[in-house]
Parts: structure tokens; C-alpha cells; sequence
């Protein structure tokens, strides 16, 4: 067995064995850009089994197949990822057995250089404003809406949950860094530029960066599985290419009941309060137009649906994805949203799955397209 083979073997094992014979080792950044910064840069405190979590994390969200938020755990999101990966693109191989090492290599898994340096631009610190999340007549009066801080900023911008990048930089202040200061990070696909969601032209930037850096498939469907809290994306010919991460209704009563098609699709969109969807704020009696930004209710991308009030969005708080329930549309991170819609047109169909009801189907499908799920849960929806 050659070098190459064993350190593939060895971080495949590391991955799926128990935590405490993983945890035994302490990894370094690597580091893949010079340091700006007058101090030295911290060692990230993590250890081998999550180093190698975070890897296959990353890798995994750059084919199209996202865990959710980075947050160097591979649970049950991560799980699902990596096994739909597999089935979709290596029928019948074990995606769990360590002695293959094709599925680790066709997602370009990269262990030795999972944290990198990154130096802080004057963007990241001008996406940073004064923001009252819960405040709607503050929000109104702004003419966009910032990120509340800079580890706020830097956490999405990474992807990551903000205590996974406090991690990587223990004993930094995060929010008194300035420009030219340099951090350890997620090494992410594809790595963020100077510029930010925060900034009127941080999204057209980010979703550049989807459609030329990372495989980008064509999509001529998808499906929004309301067990798993998942949105599928599907090829022509019924293949799965991409997998997404989603919050659906609070409430059953307010889940779609039928199919739907995107009819729009904006970028940097505004978000209009109205005081009657909102039974649980008081004081209020007159809609609201909350500004565009990263913190907007529906954050930096909507794709709107022919069902009135439904759509698929970006989410001012991207670690309750999956966690807590919307008003009737489909949250996503605002990174997965923009992911997303550049995969998406005017047009695509959208197929409702909901085990616990019947669906109308109310589309004229291509001929060709049968989507799996529609008869079926497709798996028992545990999370």
C-alpha cells in the first residue's frame, strides 16, 4: 500500500471511529496565505476527529450536497449528505467503509489543509452596522440591514457556526479585529473573496463564485421533502445533484398542499411586515418595508412560488435551519439560498412531499420527469 493510500485509509477510519481514540490528536492551521497580522496567529483547538468532520464538511458543500452550517460535528445532516452523495454518484458503494477510498477522493476531502488564514478586508468591517433584530420600526428606518457584529459577518461568510471560529482562534476578540488582521478559518470551496453580503455587491460576488468555482449542475427540478426538511435538486433525468438544507411551517395548517413553479427570483430582496402575519408583535398597526441585507427576514435571496405567501429564502440566522419554523415559506442559510438560485430559473418546478398528507399536483411535468418521493416518504424523516 503506497503513502497516498495509507493517509486516505487512516483519515477515513479517524472518521467513523469513536470520538476518543480521534480525539487523542491536535491539529495545526494550515496555513496557505501570508500572515498580515503584527501577532501571531493562535493554534485552532481541535482535535483530529474534528478536523477530519470539518474536511469531509467542506468537501461535501462544494459538490453541491450540503450539512448545513459548518460546525466541525458530523451528525446526522452531514450523514445524509454523504450518503445521497454516494447513491446518487457511486451506486452500491459503502460510503462508510474505510478500505474505499473513491467517494473521499471524487469530493477532494482535504484533511491537511482544512484551516487556513485568512487577513480581515475593510469590506468585512464596513458590512457591519448597528442592528436591532427584533426591533421592526429600527429595522424600517435603515437603509440596509448589516450584520450585527463582525464575528456575525465572518461566521457566514465561513459558513460556520461563530463557536467553531472561535475555536480555530482561541482567546481572539473577533469583534475588535481590523482590517489586515488575520484569522484562522474554515478552508471552504469556493474561498470567499474581500467582499460581503453585507455590501450591495457581496452577492453577485458569492454567486459568481458558485457558478464558475465548484461543479454546477442543471437542474430541472425539485423537491421539498417536509419530514427531512430537505430541498432536492434533480437533473432531466431524475438524478439527484444537489441537496439543500431547510426550515418549513411552524404550523401544519400553513404547509403548501399543492405543487408550485418559481415564478420569481430576487436578489437582495426587501421584506414587507405585515402586522397580521405577526400575531406574536405588539404596537404595530401599519405594514412595514424592512431594507435589503444579510439580516432581512428573508435575507439576500427569495425565490417566490405560484402559491401566494410560499417561497424558498435566505434566513437572518442561519444555525436555527432545520430547528425552528417559519411562517409558511422554506428558510435556507443565505449562502445555500444563493447556492441555489443559481442552479434555478423562472419556470422550474417545485414538488411538495409531505408523508403526513396528500398533495395536489397541480403541474404539467416535462415528459420524462417522474420525481421520486411522491407516493412515498422517501425515508422515515428523522433529522
Amino acid at each position: 500500500m503506497t503513502n497516498n493510500k495509507l493517509s486516505v485509509y487512516a483519515a477515513v477510519v479517524l472518521l467513523f471511529l469513536p470520538t476518543y481514540l480521534a480525539g487523542r490528536f491536535v491539529c495545526a492551521a494550515a496555513t496557505t496565505e501570508p500572515s498580515t497580522a503584527s501577532a501571531p496567529i493562535a493554534s485552532p483547538e481541535l482535535t483530529q476527529k474534528q478536523r477530519i468532520d470539518l474536511a469531509w464538511q467542506i468537501a461535501l458543500a462544494a459538490n453541491n450536497y450540503s450539512p448545513g452550517i459548518l460546525d466541525a460535528s458530523f451528525g446526522p445532516n452531514s450523514r445524509l449528505a454523504l450518503v445521497e452523495y454516494a447513491a446518487d454518484n457511486f451506486p452500491g458503494v459503502n460510503p462508510f467503509n474505510p478500505h474505499d477510498p473513491r467517494i473521499y477522493n471524487a469530493l477532494g476531502v482535504d484533511i491537511d489543509h482544512v484551516v487556513t488564514q485568512y487577513a480581515i478586508t475593510q469590506q468585512d468591517i464596513q458590512a457591519v452596522g448597528e442592528l436591532e433584530m427584533h426591533d421592526w420600526l429600527k429595522m424600517a428606518s435603515l437603509d440596509r440591514m448589516p450584520y450585527g457584529s463582525l464575528s456575525d459577518c465572518l461566521s457566514e461568510k465561513f459558513r460556520c457556526m461563530e463557536s467553531l471560529l472561535q475555536r480555530l482562534n482561541p482567546g481572539v476578540d473577533l469583534d475588535t479585529l481590523q482590517a489586515g488582521q488575520t484569522i484562522n478559518v474554515p478552508n471552504i470551496r469556493p474561498f470567499p473573496g474581500p467582499n460581503d453580503l453585507g455590501l450591495t455587491d457581496g452577492l453577485a460576488d458569492l454567486m459568481n463564485e458558485y457558478e464558475t468555482e465548484i461543479p454546477h449542475p442543471d437542474v430541472a427540478y425539485l423537491t421539498v421533502n417536509f419530514a427531512q426538511k430537505v430541498i432536492r435538486a434533480y437533473n432531466q433525468n431524475n438524478q439527484e445533484v444537489a441537496l439543500f438544507r431547510c426550515s418549513i411551517a411552524r404550523l401544519k395548517e400553513d404547509l403548501p398542499t399543492s405543487n408550485g413553479v418559481i415564478q420569481v427570483i430576487v436578489l437582495d430582496p426587501n421584506y414587507t411586515f405585515d402586522p397580521q402575519s405577526w400575531p406574536e408583535v405588539h404596537g404595530i398597526d401599519k405594514k412595514l418595508l424592512i431594507p435589503p441585507g444579510p439580516r432581512n427576514p428573508v435575507g439576500v435571496v427569495w425565490m417566490g412560488l405560484n402559491i401566494p405567501g410560499v417561497g424558498m429564502h435566505g434566513n437572518p440566522v442561519p444555525q436555527y435551519i432545520g430547528i425552528t419554523g417559519s411562517h409558511g415559506c422554506f428558510r435556507m442559510t443565505n449562502w445555500d439560498a444563493a447556492h441555489l438560485a443559481t442552479m434555478v430559473q423562472i419556470g422550474t418546478p417545485v414538488i411538495m412531499i409531505n408523508p403526513a398528507h396528500p398533495i395536489e399536483n397541480t403541474l404539467n411535468l416535462p415528459p420524462g420527469i417522474h420525481p421520486p418521493g411522491l407516493e412515498s416518504s422517501e425515508v422515515d424523516g428523522k433529522n
